[in-house]
């Protein structure tokens, strides 16, 4: 539809209509899921604008692969500048959320999961996401520790640990691999609780009077290998994160130590604000 009819209105009812027609057109033109308007606030435009674009993937109104508007297409939707819809998207982009192809356009990236702490409960920060958290489980049973073993989990000689390996998925799509051990006295019978079903540390806190609260972390930065990527559902050589932590009770006794394996493109982890004074 052309412009050049509104610039014939005979009356301003004529007008009028001519304009509602020209913007239901325009509404038309887009992807349904951009036609809502950004909401006047103190914050600036590009803040607005980026906000609910990253509200629509979050809600999945944008799915991972969808082609965004273009500049010209978002600045007339949301009556912005361009160099305003240029700066949201750049933001977007920088962050990961969209991806730019030169001469086809901007995208919706491949979700990540934003934030893990590498903590807390993976269940707990996956329904904090409002994501839904499962597991397959691939052992659990009891066995004899080595001394490096021993040292992580601070027992003496000749006490027994479980040894919890699965793999964990979001929203039934593998992201991480988790080989545990606790030691086998604060947590007898361990084995007969369903880990597909159940968080660990639930299990912990209701069965056996065990409260996980503190917790310490290394994280590095590895390549998958065949065994690995199979696993997580990636190719051999793709990277990960890995985080070996130590979970305590609040009387500073080990729980756990845990090594996980994280798929390096579905995760980003948040250290949260450090005192360097």
């Amino acid at each position: 539809m052309e412009l050049n009819g509104l610039n014939t209105c005979t009356s301003r009812e004529t007008c009028y209509n001519k304009y509602a027609k020209y913007s239901r057109h325009l509404n038309r033109s887009l992807p349904h899921s951009m036609t809502t308007t950004i909401r006047q606030t103190t914050r600036p435009l590009y803040q607005q604008l980026e906000q609910e674009i990253l509200r629509q993937i979050r809600h999945d109104e944008l799915k991972p692969g969808d082609k965004l508007p273009s500049e010209s297409e978002l600045s007339r939707r949301f009556n912005v500048s361009r160099i305003t819809a240029r700066r949201a998207i750049n933001n977007l982009i920088q962050q990961g959320y969209v991806y730019s192809l030169q001469g086809k356009g901007t995208f919706v990236a491949q979700t990540r999961i934003r934030e893990l702490s590498g903590f807390r409960s993976f269940s707990e920060d996956i329904r904090a996401r409002g994501m839904t958290p499962s597991s397959r489980l691939l052992q659990i049973r009891r066995i004899q520790p080595k001394a490096s073993l021993r040292a992580e989990l601070n027992l003496p000689a000749g006490i027994a640990v479980y040894r919890l390996e699965r793999i964990r998925l979001v929203n039934d799509e593998p992201v991480a691999y988790e080989d545990a051990y606790l030691p086998a006295s604060l947590c007898p019978g361990l084995e007969q609780f369903d880990f597909e079903k159940r968080s660990l540390f639930d299990v912990l806190r209701s069965e056996f009077n065990l409260n996980p609260t503190w917790a310490d972390a290394e994280l590095e930065a590895a390549a998958a290998d065949e065994t690995l990527a199979a696993r997580l559902a990636i190719r051999p050589g793709e990277p990960v994160l890995i985080a070996l932590r130590h979970t305590y009770t609040e009387t500073m006794t080990v729980i756990e130590f845990v090594r996980s394996v994280y798929s390096g493109k579905n995760f980003t982890f948040y250290t949260g604000r450090q005192y360097i004074g």
